[in-house]
C-alpha cells in the first residue's frame, strides 16, 4: 500500500518555531507529528527571519526530534509584513470569477495605484470576498461590483522566506498568510461575522472574518510579554511568579467580580479593546452593517493568560468571547489530548497551514 501523503505547516513566530505534520484520513486531517522550540536566545533575540542560518539550523533540528518524514513545507508570512487592501471591480459577469488569469490582469491594473512598492518589486495575491448577494446571483448575471482581498508582500521579503527552508532541507510548497491560516483552524465553514484576536509575546494581529474570509486585518504592538511584566512590577515579583499570578487571576475573576479587575493590566489591554472597536467600526462603515459580531476567538501564545482575557473581553465587549480551539477537527490519539489542548492556541496557525491541502 502506498505511504499516505502528509503536509507539514510551519510557524515562525517571534516567540518560537512551531510545527505540524498531517496527514488526511477519511478526508479527515490525522496527526503525525508536532514540534516547537523556544526563541529564548540571545543570539535570535526573537527575530527568526533575520537570522536566516540560525533558524535554517533550529528548524533542522526540530523537524529531526519531531521525526518530520515529509521535506514538503507551508508557512505563512504575518499581517504586519503584508500589504492588504480591498479592491473593487465592476462591470463583471459572474461566470468571469472563476477565469483567474482575467481577474488577475484586471486587478493588476488597480493593485499598481496603490502599493507601496513598485508592481515589479512585490507578489500580490487575491480572494473573492464571498457576499450574499453574490451567491444568490445568477451564473450570467452581470454584477454592478464585486470585492477581493488583495495581499502582496515584496520579493525580498518572500525570498528570505525561500531561503530559510532550502537552508534547512524543505521545498517551500506555498507562502500563506497568517489570517488565512487562523480560518482555517479556528474557524472552519462558520458564515457568522468573527474577530480573530491572535496575541502573541510582543504582537497581536486582529482580523474580521465574515463567510470564513478575513476581510480586514492589523497588528498592533501589544503582547502577553508586556501584559506579564506590567504584573511583575506592579506587585513587585519575578517574571515567572507573574506567570503563576496570572493562572490565579483566571480563577479569582467571575463574572461578578470583573469591578476588580486590576486597573494596570487593564491599561495594558485597553489598545486591543480600542482597535477592535476601531475595526468593527471600520467594517460596517466600508464592507457592510448587515451582520452584528457574533463572537470573538483568542488565540496565541498570550491568550493562554489564565483564563482571565475572555472573561474580561466580553465583559468589557459584551460579545461571546473564548480561547480557540485549533485541535478541535483534527484527529489525534486521546492519551495527547492533555498536553494538546495545553498548548494549542499557540499551534493555530501551524495547523491551519497543514490543513490547506486537506480541507
Amino acid at each position: 500500500m502506498a505511504k499516505p501523503f502528509s503536509y507539514l505547516g510551519i510557524d515562525l513566530s517571534p516567540d518560537s518555531i512551531k510545527l505540524v505534520e498531517l496527514t488526511s484520513e477519511k478526508n479527515k486531517p490525522k496527526l503525525v507529528t508536532y514540534g516547537y522550540t523556544e526563541s529564548k536566545s540571545d543570539i535570535l533575540k526573537g527575530d527568526f527571519i533575520t537570522n536566516k542560518n540560525l533558524t535554517a539550523v533550529l528548524l533542522k533540528e526540530l523537524a529531526t526530534r519531531a521525526k518530520v518524514t515529509t521535506n514538503s513545507a507551508l508557512t505563512a508570512l504575518p499581517i504586519a509584513s503584508v500589504f492588504t487592501s480591498i479592491v473593487r471591480l465592476s462591470g463583471l459577469i459572474k461566470r468571469d470569477l472563476d477565469n483567474k488569469d482575467k481577474v488577475r490582469s484586471l486587478l493588476s491594473e488597480e493593485v499598481k495605484k496603490i502599493l507601496p512598492r513598485p508592481f515589479e518589486e512585490m507578489v500580490f495575491d487575491f480572494n473573492l470576498i464571498p457576499s450574499e448577494e453574490l451567491e444568490k446571483a445568477d451564473r450570467n448575471a452581470k454584477l454592478d461590483s464585486v470585492r477581493y482581498l488583495v495581499t502582496a508582500s515584496t520579493n525580498e521579503e518572500v525570498k528570505k522566506y525561500v531561503d530559510i527552508f532550502k537552508q534547512s532541507g524543505f521545498t517551500l510548497t506555498n507562502l500563506d498568510i497568517e489570517p488565512f491560516s487562523l480560518v482555517r483552524s479556528l474557524v472552519g465553514n462558520d458564515k457568522s461575522l468573527i474577530m480573530i484576536v491572535d496575541i502573541g509575546e510582543n504582537k497581536t494581529a486582529l482580523s474580521i472574518v465574515n463567510f470564513g474570509m478575513p476581510v480586514i486585518n492589523r497588528s498592533i504592538q501589544v503582547g502577553g510579554a508586556m501584559i506579564t511584566k506590567v504584573i511583575a512590577d506592579s506587585l513587585n515579583i519575578t517574571v515567572s511568579e507573574a506567570e503563576n499570578y496570572k493562572l490565579d487571576l483566571g480563577i479569582m475573576m467571575s463574572q461578578e467580580r470583573m469591578s476588580n479587575f486590576p486597573k494596570s493590566i487593564e491599561d495594558v489591554l485597553a489598545p486591543i479593546i480600542t482597535e477592535i472597536k476601531y475595526l468593527l467600526k471600520l467594517y460596517y462603515e466600508q464592507i457592510s452593517s448587515e451582520k452584528i459580531l457574533d463572537k470573538i476567538i483568542l488565540t496565541g501564545g498570550g491568550s493562554l493568560l489564565g483564563n482571565f482575557l475572555d472573561k474580561y473581553f466580553t465583559n468589557t465587549l459584551d460579545v461571546r468571547t473564548y480561547v480557540g480551539d485549533p485541535w478541535a477537527r483534527i484527529v489525534y490519539p486521546e492519551e495527547l489530548s492533555p498536553a494538546l489542548i495545553g498548548i494549542g492556541p499557540r499551534f493555530s496557525v501551524a495547523l491551519g497551514l497543514a490543513m490547506r491541502e486537506i480541507i
